[in-house]
This record gives structure tokens, sequence and C-alpha cells, in this order.
């Protein structure tokens, strides 16, 4: 999955002022929001390619995307990232968590606190029956040695072996009821749902941890749990590239998912294309170049995939994006968005600010992109809220013409509206 993506995690955040005002004030504050990664294994990357399992890419997330200063703590160091400090003790349960807790979180005085902790317990079938309260303890201990501080707690991650995934849904069941308790008692508490998120494909071959693309996926469970700490009162950016050098990488470049009657535009090609170019750019440098050729008036489409990411959607997202198209033919063009449900944008019936369905097709029968111009598109994505996106793509789509396009596509951002 993308660069930024079942376990359930309670974060733990700390306030810096007193009062009503929490992690709002935390989240502008010129300092660095301090988080605690906090757990076993999971939290220390093990089985990683780069060590850093998924803080890497949530540190990322936050600073690149939510625009937050961070500073990762803890007395661990694992990865090859520059802010690699974590608290993961690979091979820990919740009761070697409970054992160093008070130490750890008193020397790293954490504004937040991610907790994925039990893999171990139900790996070793100890104390199951007793797991879930213990857990409760725990995060009751972290919020004691840090009172100012908000708590974000995680399910566990699928297991391919059937006993121990019967006690991994067993514990995970438990976990909403425990988080929603402590925050009626006015303790910050929140739930991250890891379980939800992940499938068997996403474990890795030790049949324990994630694979690199199970840690991207969790990493981006940690983001979605985080803006309601980090980010009230603020958009928060699921998605976002200029196509720059820091953007995240296209993860497939001139790849087709589905076509018909459309092949190269010149030189040889034999598909739609879809590339990072330096040719034109609405911004920066760089922008993502479409261009084929569209042989039947008898209908004619193609779906490339773009980026492989992974974004829960709410009833307040909004997907923007600039483009550029070079001919009439060029305006059939849009971003599409596929959902793990299956669900797309283009059939969702969403419409952009001017009313015309997000779909290639009605795009250019809309006739409002301008050609040669670069022209905003913002769509309102409350059709799909629940749903998870699992791939971007830029899409051509056109009923009734034959002929060549090309253009260009740049600044695409998915946005949370503010809380």
């Amino acid at each position: 999955m993308r660069s930024y993506t079942r376990v359930m995690t309670v974060v733990v955040a700390a306030a810096t002022t007193v009062g009503a005002v929490l992690f709002p004030a935390v989240a502008r504050a010129a300092t660095p929001v301090r988080i605690m990664p906090l757990g076993a294994s999971i939290t220390w990357g093990t089985s990683s390619t780069d060590g850093n399992g998924y803080r890497e890419a949530l540190r990322k997330h936050l600073v690149d995307d939510a625009g937050l200063a961070v500073d990762l703590v803890g007395s661990q160091r694992s990865g090859t990232a520059a802010d690699n400090d974590n608290e993961g003790h690979p091979g820990y349960r919740v009761d070697g968590i409970a054992a160093g807790a008070d130490a750890w979180v008193a020397a790293a005085r954490p504004d937040v606190v991610l907790l994925n902790v039990g893999t171990n317990d139900m790996l070793q079938n100890y104390d199951l029956p007793n797991a879930p309260a213990r857990l409760s303890a725990l995060i009751d201990q972290v919020l004691r040695a840090a009172p100012a501080a908000t708590v974000v707690v995680s399910t566990l991650v699928p297991n391919p072996d059937a006993t121990v995934e019967s006690r991994v849904r067993a514990y995970n069941a438990q976990l909403p009821g425990i988080v929603q308790a402590k925050a009626a008692a006015g303790k910050k508490v929140r739930l991250a749902d890891f379980y939800a998120n992940l499938t068997l494909a996403d474990i890795g071959p030790d049949r324990i941890h994630p694979t690199d693309g199970g840690y991207l996926k969790l990493a981006d469970v940690w983001y979605s749990a985080l803006q309601p700490v980090l980010g009230a009162g603020r958009a928060w950016p699921l998605f976002r590239t200029d196509f720059g050098a820091a953007a995240p990488p296209l993860t497939w470049t001139s790849t087709v998912h589905a076509a018909l009657n459309v092949t190269g535009y010149c030189c040889g090609l034999t598909s739609m294309e879809s590339a990072r170019r330096a040719e034109l750019a609405h911004g920066g440098t760089y922008a993502l170049m479409y261009s084929g050729n569209d042989t039947s008036a008898a209908g004619s489409y193609s779906y490339n995939r773009v980026f492989d990411v992974h974004l829960p959607l709410t009833a307040g997202t909004t997907l923007s994006y600039w483009i550029y198209p070079q001919s009439v033919n060029g305006t059939y063009v849009a971003i599409d968005l596929a959902l793990t449900d299956g669900r797309s944008l283009r059939d969702s019936g969403a419409v952009d600010q001017f009313g015309v369905r997000a779909h290639p097709q009605f795009q250019g029968d809309g006739r409002r992109l301008v050609v040669n111009q670069w022209n905003l598109v913002q769509v309102k994505l409350g059709a799909l809220a629940g749903g998870t996106v699992d791939q971007l793509r830029v899409g051509y789509d056109q009923p009734g013409s034959t002929g060549t396009f090309r253009g260009y596509i740049d600044d695409i951002q998915i946005v949370n509206a503010a809380l």
C-alpha cells in the first residue's frame, strides 16, 4: 500500500494547557508533539524491510500531510529513519509492558502514546480471560504516569492460525467497550482499528508481523485515529501530492487497469500513458501527464492505476485536483478512486463544485473544462463515506468520438473537513 495505512490502537495525547483546551493547542504549538509508540515487536518494526515498521510512514504523514511538528520518543532505537525512537519491546506481553511503563513514560514525557499490545499474550495463550482487563489497567497506568496525555489503543492484527485468530477476535471484541467506558469517565482515550483494515494477505511469512504494505496500512490507521486528537479545528489531509521530489512517488507508471479501444498517443506506444513529467506543472516542477489515442466512436475508455493508498473516507472528505487538457478529447479525463469494497468514485454519483458528475465521461460532456488552461476540480466524497480508498486512478472515458488526447493533472489532495 501507499507509503502513508487490523489491530486496534489507543493513542494517548498530552494537553499543554489546562481546562477544556486539549490537543488542538498541542497540534498548533511551536514545539513538536511528542509521540511514543508503545508495544512489542510490531511497534519495534519486526519483519519490515527498513526496520521502521509503521513509524516513519506515520511521521511523514503527520509532517508532510498535516504540517505538524513531531518528535517520536522512547528508550529504544530501531529502523533506518532519522527519528527512530520508540518504546517497542519484541516478545513482551501486556504484563511486560506494564512492568516498564512507569519509567518509560516518565522519561519520555509523551504528548501522545500509541499503544499496541497483546499479540504475544495471544500467541502464548497467556492468561487470556484476564487479558482485556490487564490492558485496561495498563491504559490507566499510562494515564497516571502522563496525566496530561491522551491514549489511542489499537486492536490486534489478524493471524493466519485459526486458534490464535479466535483469541485475537475475542480480545479485540472487548476493546471498544473498554475505550468507551474510559472516555465516558472523562479519560482521554481513543480507539484505532488495525484488525478492520488488514487482511491475512497483509501478514508476512512469519505469520505474525505485517508485510511492508501491511505496516503502511497501520500508519494510515494511526493517522486517521489522530485526526480528532491533533487535527481538531483544522482540515486533515489524507493524501497530497504535487509530484515533486518530496511527494509520494507514483506506485504505477503507465499501468492500465482496464481499457477498451484506447491505444498509445504516438511513438509505438500501445496503451494510455500516465507518467510524471517536468514539461508543465500547476505549481511546482512536475505533474502527471496523461495521453492516448481513442480508436472507436462506439465507446472507449482506459483507467490507469497511479497510487496505491489506504484512505478511510468520512462524510466530510473532499477530493481536489487541477487538470490541464490539451484537446477536447483530453477533457474526458478525471481522477477516479477505487475502494476496497468494490465501489468507485466514477459510479458513485458524486459531483464537482459545478454539479457535474465526477466521472470522466461527464466531465467531458459538461464542457466545463477549458482546453490549454488549468482547471480546478473539487468533489465532496460523502457518498462514499465509510469506505476506504485502495487506489487512485486516472480515467479516460469517451462514448462518441475518436482521436488523440493529452494533458496534465497536478496538486491532488484528499482532505477531511475540520472537526
